[in-house]
């Protein structure tokens, strides 16, 4: 008996790594059930459904444009079978990006979001999304290994003078360790800003993932390069950017004996041992909730496809 077909779509073949993690932890966790094939924009997806919309975030502040032509895909995917979009962040501060979410999102047979202040804008918007952590945390974590660089990645939407202060910072942290400091480039973008630095560019997400699980610390801006800090179980430092990394933080502090640090400065607890064991309880209580997500999106296909 052949297995049912299903989409994912998302930004996937861009070399964003938060992206590739998606599409590796989603294809993993329904390959054994489901026949996968996926599209990425500029494509629609004009294939009959059901289709699993795993792009990892709605947001209009770099990009209106980006978010309409993801929401006009939706549409598509919608006309063609169940349609549904799983773990998304939101972050909606237009207008016309709500209307235009709400009208489409309502259409979607299911629909989860991965933290409670995404979950709160799509209920103004009347919708009623469940709540999961991103999936990718659910990895198990690696091999433990020797602790060496401390790393630091970077983002160019970062003001000049806060990438100047993270970097100063990871070297008084590699100075201070004994331990040299490196750039971690999560997708093309991030190059160019960790200039001067030697600099790891791995390709694949589990590669990204063996990188940091090698490092005393990380100072990271990218979402996917502190979930996979958590993963690891190595301390970081995050530069929130965006709504989407505050989000993450908080899912992580329940478990903290003090908030995560936010902003470019040493702060040696986070190395202690009380530190590790929260980041330990944080990493497992996420992980069991990323794998129920898992679970609930298997279970509605199975239903639809």
């Amino acid at each position: 008996m052949s297995r049912p077909r299903v989409g994912l779509y998302g930004y996937f073949g861009r070399g964003n790594l938060g992206d590739e993690a998606l599409r590796l932890t989603w294809t993993q966790a329904l390959a054994g059930r489901f026949a996968l094939f996926t599209c990425s924009p500029p494509r629609l997806p004009l294939h009959a459904g059901p289709w699993l919309f795993c792009g990892g975030l709605l947001q209009d502040r770099t990009s209106l444009r980006s978010l309409l032509f993801y929401l006009a895909a939706m549409e598509v995917a919608a006309r063609r079978g169940p349609v549904g979009l799983a773990s998304a962040g939101v972050d909606l501060r237009r207008g016309l990006s709500k209307k235009a979410a709400g009208a489409v999102l309502a259409k979607a047979g299911y629909l989860s979001v991965r933290d409670d202040l995404s979950r709160e804008t799509l209920s103004r918007l009347g919708l009623r999304p469940k709540e999961y952590p991103d999936p990718v945390l659910s990895w198990p974590p690696p091999p433990r290994r020797p602790r060496e660089a401390v790393l630091i990645n970077l983002v160019p939407k970062l003001p000049e003078g806060l990438r100047a202060k993270a970097i100063a910072l990871a070297r008084r942290w590699g100075g201070n360790l004994q331990a040299p400091v490196k750039g971690l480039a999560m997708a093309p973008a991030d190059v160019p800003v960790l200039a001067g630095l030697p600099l790891l560019t791995p390709t694949h997400p589990r590669e990204a993932l063996e990188a940091i699980a090698s490092a005393r610390v990380l100072i990271g801006a990218r979402l996917h390069a502190l979930e996979l800090a958590l993963v690891a179980g190595t301390p970081f430092v995050a530069l929130p950017y965006a709504r989407k990394v505050e989000a993450f933080l908080r899912l992580v502090e329940r478990e903290l004996p003090a908030p995560l640090p936010r902003a470019p400065q040493l702060v040696q607890d986070i190395l202690s041992e009380d530190w590790r064991r929260g980041l330990g309880r944080a990493r497992e209580r996420l992980r069991e909730e990323a794998e129920e997500g898992i679970r609930d999106v298997e279970s509605w296909l199975t239903q639809v496809a």
